[in-house]
Protein backbone atom coordinates (compact mmCIF):
# COMPACT_ATOMS: atom_id res chain seq x y z
CA UNK A 1 0.00 0.00 0.00
CA UNK A 2 1.34 3.31 -1.12
CA UNK A 3 0.66 4.97 2.23
CA UNK A 4 2.94 2.70 4.27
CA UNK A 5 5.62 2.35 1.46
CA UNK A 6 9.54 2.85 2.20
CA UNK A 7 10.51 3.85 -1.31
CA UNK A 8 8.85 5.48 -4.32
CA UNK A 9 10.65 4.67 -7.74
CA UNK A 10 9.90 7.76 -10.14
CA UNK A 11 10.96 7.58 -14.00
CA UNK A 12 10.80 10.51 -16.04
CA UNK A 13 10.27 10.25 -19.59
CA UNK A 14 10.88 12.28 -22.67
CA UNK A 15 9.30 12.34 -26.08
CA UNK A 16 8.67 8.55 -25.19
CA UNK A 17 11.69 7.80 -23.69
CA UNK A 18 13.32 6.87 -20.31
CA UNK A 19 15.95 10.01 -19.42
CA UNK A 20 16.17 9.38 -15.73
CA UNK A 21 15.16 6.74 -12.77
CA UNK A 22 15.44 7.29 -9.32
CA UNK A 23 14.31 5.76 -6.41
CA UNK A 24 13.48 8.24 -3.28
CA UNK A 25 13.18 7.05 0.45
CA UNK A 26 10.04 7.29 2.12
CA UNK A 27 9.70 8.77 6.11
CA UNK A 28 6.30 8.41 7.98
CA UNK A 29 3.81 11.00 6.74
CA UNK A 30 0.59 12.36 6.92
CA UNK A 31 -1.66 11.78 3.80
CA UNK A 32 -1.06 15.69 2.62
CA UNK A 33 2.65 15.55 3.49
CA UNK A 34 3.04 12.43 1.52
CA UNK A 35 0.86 13.73 -1.51
CA UNK A 36 2.59 16.87 -1.16
CA UNK A 37 5.52 15.14 -1.21
CA UNK A 38 5.04 12.89 -4.75
CA UNK A 39 3.69 15.91 -6.11
CA UNK A 40 7.08 18.08 -5.51
CA UNK A 41 8.71 15.40 -7.55
CA UNK A 42 6.37 16.47 -10.30
CA UNK A 43 4.99 13.18 -10.76
CA UNK A 44 2.34 12.96 -13.53
CA UNK A 45 1.14 9.20 -13.31
CA UNK A 46 1.38 7.31 -10.03
CA UNK A 47 1.35 3.72 -10.36
CA UNK A 48 0.35 1.43 -7.29
CA UNK A 49 -1.21 -1.71 -6.28
CA UNK A 50 -3.29 0.07 -3.64
CA UNK A 51 -3.59 3.51 -2.06
CA UNK A 52 -5.56 4.75 0.55
CA UNK A 53 -9.27 6.68 -0.33
CA UNK A 54 -7.78 9.61 1.55
CA UNK A 55 -4.02 9.79 0.21
CA UNK A 56 -5.72 9.05 -3.38
CA UNK A 57 -8.39 12.25 -3.56
CA UNK A 58 -5.06 14.38 -1.54
CA UNK A 59 -2.63 13.22 -4.74
CA UNK A 60 -5.77 14.04 -7.21
CA UNK A 61 -5.72 17.37 -5.71
CA UNK A 62 -2.05 17.59 -6.16
CA UNK A 63 -2.55 17.13 -9.85
CA UNK A 64 -1.68 13.12 -9.44
CA UNK A 65 -3.14 11.02 -11.71
CA UNK A 66 -3.78 7.54 -9.65
CA UNK A 67 -3.33 4.40 -11.35
CA UNK A 68 -4.13 1.37 -9.05
CA UNK A 69 -4.64 -2.04 -8.44
CA UNK A 70 -1.52 -2.85 -10.53
CA UNK A 71 1.15 -5.21 -10.00
CA UNK A 72 3.80 -7.17 -11.46
CA UNK A 73 7.19 -7.20 -12.66
CA UNK A 74 8.17 -2.89 -12.17
CA UNK A 75 10.09 -3.55 -16.12
CA UNK A 76 6.86 -5.48 -17.88
CA UNK A 77 4.35 -2.89 -16.15
CA UNK A 78 6.52 0.05 -17.11
CA UNK A 79 6.74 -1.40 -20.79
CA UNK A 80 3.12 -2.08 -20.41
CA UNK A 81 2.24 1.49 -19.06
CA UNK A 82 4.23 3.28 -22.03
CA UNK A 83 2.58 1.36 -24.60
CA UNK A 84 -1.18 1.68 -23.03
CA UNK A 85 -1.11 -1.63 -21.97
CA UNK A 86 -1.18 -1.49 -18.12
CA UNK A 87 -4.56 -2.55 -17.31
CA UNK A 88 -4.38 -6.27 -19.42
CA UNK A 89 -4.86 -9.12 -16.92
CA UNK A 90 -1.33 -10.05 -16.05
CA UNK A 91 -1.23 -6.67 -13.98
CA UNK A 92 -4.24 -6.85 -12.34
CA UNK A 93 -3.80 -7.00 -8.62
CA UNK A 94 -6.07 -9.63 -7.09
CA UNK A 95 -9.23 -9.38 -6.00
CA UNK A 96 -9.46 -5.63 -7.24
CA UNK A 97 -11.14 -5.67 -10.35
CA UNK A 98 -14.78 -6.81 -9.57
CA UNK A 99 -16.29 -3.52 -8.05
CA UNK A 100 -16.64 -0.08 -9.05
CA UNK A 101 -14.18 2.88 -8.71
CA UNK A 102 -14.97 5.66 -6.10
CA UNK A 103 -15.11 7.79 -9.05
CA UNK A 104 -18.17 5.09 -10.66
CA UNK A 105 -15.73 3.79 -13.05
CA UNK A 106 -15.29 -0.07 -13.25
CA UNK A 107 -12.35 -1.33 -11.80
CA UNK A 108 -12.67 -4.63 -14.59
CA UNK A 109 -9.83 -3.92 -17.68
CA UNK A 110 -11.25 -2.72 -20.29
CA UNK A 111 -9.97 -1.11 -23.41
CA UNK A 112 -6.34 0.11 -23.37
CA UNK A 113 -6.25 3.68 -22.97
CA UNK A 114 -3.49 5.70 -24.58
CA UNK A 115 -1.70 8.24 -22.25
CA UNK A 116 -0.68 11.13 -23.82
CA UNK A 117 3.10 12.32 -22.99
CA UNK A 118 3.73 15.65 -22.14
CA UNK A 119 6.00 17.53 -24.72
CA UNK A 120 8.55 18.09 -22.09
CA UNK A 121 8.27 15.29 -19.76
CA UNK A 122 6.85 12.77 -17.59
CA UNK A 123 7.05 10.96 -14.83
CA UNK A 124 5.77 7.46 -13.64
Amino acid sequence: MLDTASRLLVVRRRRGREVDRKEFALGALSVEALARSVAELRVDVLLCAAVSEPLRLALTRFGVRVEPHLCGEVEALLRAFCAGNCRRAQFRMPGCWDHQEPDGRACRAGPARRIPAHPSSQSL
